[in-house]
């Protein structure tokens, strides 16, 4: 592992202030600071093997946009979009600028990022497999800092071969985890078993939520904001049990103006099994301070790689096939509201102070509390 100070590497944007490179059209130009990178790895853009991540065309800097900076990347490194070796991840408009320019064949790669005026760049090799130990994930975490699993996780899934619509899902996640795998194999499921008809489209209820969520709106295009991704959840019910609910899919015909629906579960401990991790380990003592909570992670991400296309082997229904009406399908949506007692596939709990009877405690029950005080009703 070696840190290196790169040269020539400072960022302007023409008639700001800062000190550094900045091309003709006030576009930034980080051309430096990439084949400073591909010279420490000693590779060209003719070397196989290689791949790049970047935050580019998400982060601004000073001000102004940077998707200039993936056009930079893909002449410096010969790596593209089209060819699925140029992966842009997803990060907050707010966060710095950084390349990564992965060798896959060395396992080495040269993290740059742009902070407080520069660039500074660090060549690590962040090999999967030691990635997997307290020692190599701790010295990978060490050398590359806050992204250092975005980028082991992203790099690696890359380097194993994994499909682009998948690295898709880590884009937009910004990192690779068993819980994005498994709502990309939920979406590979409804897929191959639930298929659109005529006049048809999707919602899915994802309660309780976890990561899955964003896989399934990337493979499936549904969403919070155009409602057709609902996302709940239920205390209790995430890592508790092998099998968890995992979401209810309700199938709409816009046409009939009704619906049909089924419930999902997921087997974690199937995906336990298959990468030689513990349930438990998910949630070790220390939370994230433990490096057993990413190492967990990173194994069970990479050992269901090879099982992407077997969706059969981690879902199941946990529902027989049941209808939806029109007054369901906007119940389902509300706060407040559990899908599956509402569509009638788990009874409903008594909830203490609840007096009108809708399953929560709200202003509607203290008023009827207040009528019975005075007298006014009876409970």
């Amino acid at each position: 592992m070696k840190t290196i100070s790169v040269l020539g590497l400072m960022l302007l944007l023409l008639g700001s202030g800062f000190t550094g490179i900045a091309a003709a059209d006030d576009s930034i130009d980080i051309t430096g600071a990439v084949q400073d990178a591909m010279a420490a790895l000693e590779v060209t853009s003719e070397t196989s093997g290689l791949c790049v991540l970047t935050d580019a065309g998400y982060v601004k800097v000073d001000g102004e946009t940077t998707q200039e900076c993936i056009a930079t990347l893909r002449k410096e490194t010969g790596c593209s979009i089209g060819d699925g070796n140029l992966l842009a991840i997803h990060r907050s408009i707010n966060k710095p600028l950084w390349f990564v320019i992965f060798d896959n064949e060395t396992k080495d790669c040269v993290y740059a990022v742009y902070k407080n005026g520069a660039f500074t760049a660090t060549k690590v090799n962040i090999d999967g497999e030691n990635a997997k130990t307290s020692d190599g994930w701790n010295a990978m975490k060490a050398a590359i800092g806050s992204d250092a699993f975005s980028i082991v996780t992203i790099a690696n899934a890359w380097g194993y071969g994994a499909p682009n619509d998948f690295l898709k899902c880590t884009d937009l996640h910004n990192h690779l985890c068993p819980g994005l795998s498994s709502g990309y194999l939920i979406a590979g499921y409804i897929r191959e078993n639930y298929p659109l008809g005529p006049g048809e489209s999707y919602t899915w209820i994802g309660c309780p939520n976890w990561c899955k969520e964003d896989a399934i709106q990337v493979i499936l295009d549904l969403t919070p904001g155009k409602k057709s991704l609902i996302a709940k959840q239920r205390s209790g019910e995430l890592f508790v049990k092998e099998k968890p609910l995992a979401g209810i899919l309700i199938i709409w015909n816009d046409t009939a103006k009704s619906g049909r629906g089924v419930a999902f579960q997921y087997d974690w401990g199937e995906t336990c099994n298959l990468s030689d991790v513990n349930l438990s380990d998910f949630k070790p003592p220390g939370g994230k301070t433990n490096p057993l909570f990413w190492t967990t992670r990173i194994k069970a991400s990479f050992g269901l790689l090879p099982y992407l296309n077997q969706p059969d082997m981690f879902v199941s229904l946990a529902s027989d096939e049941f209808n939806v009406t029109s007054e369901q399908l906007d119940r389902v949506k509300m706060a407040g509201v559990d899908p599956y007692i509402e569509l009638g596939l788990e009874e409903p709990t008594e909830v203490r102070g609840d007096f009108n009877g809708d399953g929560r405690v709200t202003s509607a029950d203290a008023l009827i509390l207040l009528q019975a005080a005075v007298g006014k009703i009876t409970l």
